[in-house]
């Protein structure tokens, strides 16, 4: 018989601590899915997107007021 293991709770699963779900974002027409369920998911942006497209995803984002996750990665800042 299978025993129980280390599983977690059901009811946070798949929860960062943040309270959210993580939701993969590759473009900017995927911010916009996240507009109205902006307070159970957050946008975590793809590794393999550009720093360009970083920039759209992040500015996007805050229009909309939906939390991302990795927002400063790929990154550089002129100081």
């Amino acid at each position: 018989m299978p025993k129980i293991g280390y599983g977690s709770n059901k009811k946070t699963r798949h929860l960062m601590p943040s309270g959210h779900k993580a939701f993969l974002v590759n473009n900017t027409r995927d911010v916009d899915l996240l507009l109205m369920h902006n307070s159970t998911f957050a946008a975590e942006i793809s590794h393999a997107v550009s720093a360009r497209k970083r920039i759209e995803i992040i500015t996007r984002a805050k229009q909309l007021g939906v939390k991302v996750t990795n927002g400063k990665a790929k990154l550089k800042t002129e100081s």
